[in-house]
C-alpha cells in the first residue's frame, strides 16, 4: 500500500482533506471550520505523510485547496450577510428620516383663499425704450 490506513482516515489528521479531495460535497460546514489548512499543510509537506506516490500528494493538495474554497466561499456569504444586515438597517432609519421630509408645512402647498396680485413680486421690466415695438401704422397691412 502506497499510504497509511490511519493518516488519511476520516478521524485521522488528514481525513477531511482526504475526503474533500474525492467528494467534497459530503463535507459539513462544521469539518471545514475545524480544518486547519496551515497545519494540515506543514503535515504534508514535513513527511509526517510516510513515503507516498505522487497521485496521492496531489490529491491532498486538491483536498487543501478545496477546504480553503469553501472557507472563503462561507466568509463571503458570511460578510454578504451582515452587509445585507447593515444596509436595510441604515435603510429604515433613513426612510423614516425621508418621510419627515417628505411632510410640508401645511401653508407651503395650499392655496389661499383669495388672490392679491399686488403681494406679488413678479418682477416684470416694463419697456421704457419702446425700441422693440412698431407704431400701429406700420403693423396694418393695406
Amino acid at each position: 500500500m502506497f499510504y497509511s490506513q490511519w493518516l488519511l482516515s476520516k478521524k485521522g489528521p488528514l481525513g477531511t482533506i482526504w475526503v474533500a479531495a474525492h467528494c467534497h460535497k459530503r463535507l459539513k460546514k462544521q469539518q471545514v471550520k475545524e480544518t486547519n489548512i496551515s497545519s494540515s499543510v506543514e503535515k504534508i509537506m514535513r513527511d509526517e505523510v510516510p513515503i507516498v506516490t505522487y497521485r496521492i500528494l496531489a490529491y491532498l493538495l486538491l483536498g487543501v485547496v478545496r477546504v480553503f474554497s469553501m472557507k472563503v466561499e462561507y466568509l463571503f456569504h458570511d460578510c454578504r450577510n451582515v452587509l445585507t444586515k447593515i444596509t436595510e438597517f441604515s435603510g429604515s432609519k433613513k426612510a423614516k428620516a425621508n418621510m419627515e421630509a417628505m411632510r410640508a408645512p401645511f401653508h407651503s402647498i395650499t392655496l389661499p383663499e383669495s388672490f392679491e396680485l399686488e403681494a406679488f413680486n413678479l418682477e416684470v421690466l416694463e419697456d421704457v425704450s419702446g425700441a422693440n415695438v412698431r407704431p400701429h401704422e406700420e403693423i396694418l397691412l393695406e
